[in-house]
């Protein structure tokens, strides 16, 4: 009988830690962030993608990371980089991005899209 309790006792705990220690996230949809850019080929094996990140939030965002992956005829990634944009994305604004990539010469289209970003606290 003692185990019983012991046990049950053990398992209370467990399922009161568990609950208290849990946090509610809630992610940040990037649909108001754009990203146009233009490619470039740099000597050989090398790509430059660049060009800039819109903002459309009403807040700027921060720590943006772009990220690039050059496709082939049938869609494969054959290349993939990734950079920061520099600085915070401001709010209705603009920042550039740039983008070096080794290439190996297949690709025939290419795919950018905003990884992660945070936006800027207010300070409330």
């Amino acid at each position: 009988m003692i185990a019983r309790l012991l046990l049950l006792g053990a398992w209370i705990l467990a399922t009161l830690s568990t609950s208290a220690e849990s946090q509610t996230f809630t992610p940040q949809s990037s649909s108001r962030l754009t990203v146009s850019f233009t490619t470039e080929r740099v000597g050989s094996g090398r790509v430059l993608v660049y060009g800039e990140v819109r903002n459309g939030n009403n807040s700027g965002c921060e720590r943006v990371i772009v990220g690039v992956e050059g496709l082939d005829e049938n869609g494969r990634i054959v290349s993939r980089g990734r950079a920061f944009v520099f600085g915070v994305v401001p709010s209705r604004g603009s920042s550039p991005f740039e983008v070096r990539l080794s290439s190996p010469g297949s690709e025939r289209r290419y795919r950018v899209e905003i990884e992660s970003f945070q936006f800027v606290s207010s300070g409330n």
